[in-house]
């Protein structure tokens, strides 16, 4: 689990789900092919942004397609055009940071079902934001066991692999410990021992989010902060709005 140290003024791009034929249709047929993995490996060295090891090696020995110009940030849509990732600018319109979140899948629309038709998506979620430095954060409603809530303010960290907690809120949602199991864990400042389990849920506003990934590391390790970070956002398409102070969360 990385945590790196928040960046101020930076924008977060999603790629939404878009079938590859969709593409194809729009007229990107013929265009040059390259190694998604060899090609961002270039693009790292000449423009300095990062990405995590497994995320690199998710792209390894497929193909992507190589954008006219010379550009950064219209190269790596075009390039990554088969996944679904996250691009993270810098204030400056460089980019700080790319994440793959998985391979996009052709759409199968479902078979049809006697029972009444499913209710529509949910719309777009919009928390607002406080501002502690450069990082934005949010306050959520935490679900224990036997519906135990606690409210609890959440520095946003894409960089994070898991919601990460206190171990003084393992009481407080009333969870066994015997439910949680050790893993040593990277972490901005080294490796450190935590305590992984599932909460329960997470509120966002009225929508509940179940069965969330969590470590818990000693509250004098995380300085008295708690990370929201992919194993909540990762559901969603996220947009941070630096401006404005708000996060957005959108169905994928």
């Amino acid at each position: 689990m990385a945590c790196p140290a928040p960046h101020s003024h930076r924008r977060i791009l999603v790629r939404t789900l878009t079938p590859l034929a969709l593409w194809l249709c729009l007229g990107v047929a013929g265009a040059a092919q390259v190694e998604v993995a060899g090609e961002l490996e270039r693009l790292m060295a000449q423009y300095g942004f990062q990405m995590k090891p497994a995320d690199l090696e998710a792209t390894r020995d497929k193909q992507g397609r190589a954008a006219e110009g010379t550009e950064l940030l219209p190269h790596l849509r075009a390039l990554l055009e088969g996944f679904d990732h996250i691009i993270v600018q810098s204030g400056q319109g460089g980019v700080e940071r790319v994440l793959i979140l998985g391979a996009k899948t052709p759409y199968t629309p479902p078979a049809p079902a006697a029972a009444a038709p499913a209710a529509p998506p949910a719309g777009e979620i919009t928390l607002e934001t406080q501002r502690i430095g450069s990082s934005h954060a949010v306050t959520l409603m935490l679900e224990g066991q036997n519906g135990r809530r606690v409210q609890r303010q959440l520095l946003v960290d894409t960089g994070a692999d898991y919601v990460v907690l206190p171990t003084s809120l393992i009481g407080q949602l009333g969870l066994a410990p015997d439910a949680l199991h050790t893993q040593q864990v990277q972490t901005a400042n080294g490796n450190v021992e935590a305590a992984l389990g599932t909460l329960p849920a997470v509120w966002l506003q009225q929508q509940r989010v179940a069965e969330v990934p969590v470590a818990f590391i000693e509250d004098a390790r995380l300085g008295g902060n708690a990370l929201l970070g992919m194993s909540l956002l990762g559901r969603f398409r996220v947009t941070i709005e630096d401006e404005q102070n708000r996060l957005v969360l959108g169905p994928k």
